[in-house]
């Protein structure tokens, strides 16, 4: 079993579920920008920016370019993704002053191996850059980290308009560093979301 505080983990998948439905209502964005819009400034410029890039084959049918995140600075640096988590948690808290229970969306739970992707952009392509080169989801969508022996684990909230393209980034994905938390850790999810539903409708 994962160690993982179960009243923090619901707190902030409420959270999230919250501010991403915000961010997914009427919005036309593509999958790199549409939850990406905490992007705090870096050393006089901002930890990322997004560029349409093009392909010489369709990654898709009839699509040969998408938006794809590029990082201003290397974010498998420890402090950075840890300080980067606390902070997207808090601009979050700021922004959401309300939490309709009963109209937050559906969606799933995708579970990220941070210290064990590759980088070699097929996920971050078949998702349409949903998914990044680091093969991290958006940040609007995390909301807890976790250790194992192997790597650090980052949870993130993925709203049902975008599970088919991380659905895409899973199937190509060489070395299974992202998947669904139902697949990779079946008795966590059941109790983690046991409590969350218990917590929230009683």
């Amino acid at each position: 079993m994962l160690n993982i505080d179960k009243n923090i983990f619901a707190d902030n998948l409420l959270l999230t579920q919250a501010y991403c439905h915000l961010q997914i209502a009427n919005n036309n964005k593509d999958n790199a920008a549409i939850c990406r819009t905490y992007n705090p400034p870096y050393k006089n410029k901002h930890l990322f920016h997004f560029e349409i890039e093009y392909f010489g084959f369709e990654i898709k049918p009839g699509i040969k370019h998408c938006t794809l995140t590029k990082w201003a600075i290397d974010p498998m640096d420890e402090k950075i993704i840890n300080d980067l988590f606390i902070d997207q948690l808090n601009y979050k808290k700021q922004h959401v002053v309300y939490i309709d229970k009963n109209n937050i969306g559906s969606g799933k739970i995708l579970v990220s191996q941070i210290d064990c992707t590759v980088v070699d952009g097929a996920s971050e392509m078949q998702s349409l850059g949903l998914i990044d080169l680091y093969d991290m989801p958006p940040i609007d969508t995390w909301f807890y980290m976790a250790n194992t022996k192997e790597s650090r684990l980052l949870f993130a909230w993925i709203p049902n308009e975008l599970v088919h393209y991380a659905n895409e980034a899973i199937a190509v994905n060489c070395i299974d560093c992202i998947n669904w938390f139902e697949e990779c850790y079946p008795k966590d999810n059941e109790l983690l979301l046991k409590h969350f539903y218990e917590k929230n409708n009683s």
